[in-house]
């Protein structure tokens, strides 16, 4: 069974787990949204690709960030730790010798022993900011800042910046080759619906395909949810399913069946 799952950041331990559930010669394919990812301090942060990277680490130290924020290179929300910082060092550096995003992705985790294949959404660059209001009046700032202190930034829509943007091939041949694709626990505003919406992506997407979309609580704040609009209709044949990796792969050889 070809399993494919769509989440973010939030759904990283989700989908770890559910590698547990496998059976011999199952396949599990995850892919991440990417309209969270910048650069910063010179690397190339992509902080849901990040979080699934590094999910299994066993210590957490941020000594690197730590050492920015002190001598005020870098923000104190902007503090990744340094297995992540470690990644993003790899990344940037295969992105400037000409690979593309999918393909540092699947250097940097061939080396973490993962138990799935880890794709980011697309490989254009694609970023959502937040026009946000300010006393020099309104100004667009990346949606992370937003994300780390909503409370200090009245946000008044959403924009995502992109000169020309679809999803990769990788994508597109892993949801034509799935027999299941989940909708995992994860933000609908912030992480599965961008990725319902990038280009090429529903057009993967057979009417028949079973589609099971995983309970979750919404992580983004309200304000911008309420910004983001309506929620992108499910694809495929939906059906709801608990927030278990037990319960989905079971729930996944059933709709198979």
């Amino acid at each position: 069974m070809r399993i494919t799952v769509i989440l973010g950041a939030d759904g990283a331990p989700f989908a770890h787990d559910l590698t547990s559930h496998l059976e011999p010669g199952d396949e599990l394919v995850v892919i991440a949204p990417t309209m969270l990812d910048r650069w910063a301090t010179g690397l190339k942060v992509c902080p849901d690709l990040d979080a699934l990277l590094v999910a299994r680490a066993s210590s957490v130290t941020h000594e690197v960030a730590d050492e920015l924020i002190a001598i005020g290179y870098a923000p104190a929300w902007q503090r990744p730790s340094d297995a992540v910082v470690a990644a993003q060092l790899v990344r940037t550096d295969l992105l400037g010798a000409g690979y593309s995003l999918t393909e540092a992705t699947s250097a940097i985790a061939a080396r973490r022993d993962l138990g799935f294949t880890l794709l980011p959404a697309s490989d254009d660059r694609a970023e959502l900011h937040a026009v946000v209001e300010s006393p020099e009046g309104q100004r667009a700032i990346h949606l992370s800042e937003v994300i780390a202190d909503p409370s200090a930034h009245e946000v008044k829509e959403l924009v995502l910046v992109a000169e020309t943007w679809s999803v990769s091939d990788a994508v597109r041949a892993a949801i034509g080759t799935s027999d299941v694709l989940v909708l995992g626990p994860s933000s609908r505003t912030l992480a599965i619906d961008p990725v319902l919406r990038a280009p090429g992506l529903r057009e993967s997407i057979d009417d028949d395909l079973p589609v099971l979309i995983v309970e979750h609580n919404e992580t983004a704040p309200p304000t911008l949810v309420q910004i983001a609009g309506m929620r992108e209709p499910d694809p495929g044949r939906a059906e709801p399913v608990t927030a278990d990796a037990a319960t989905v792969a079971i729930a996944a050889r059933a709709v198979v069946r």
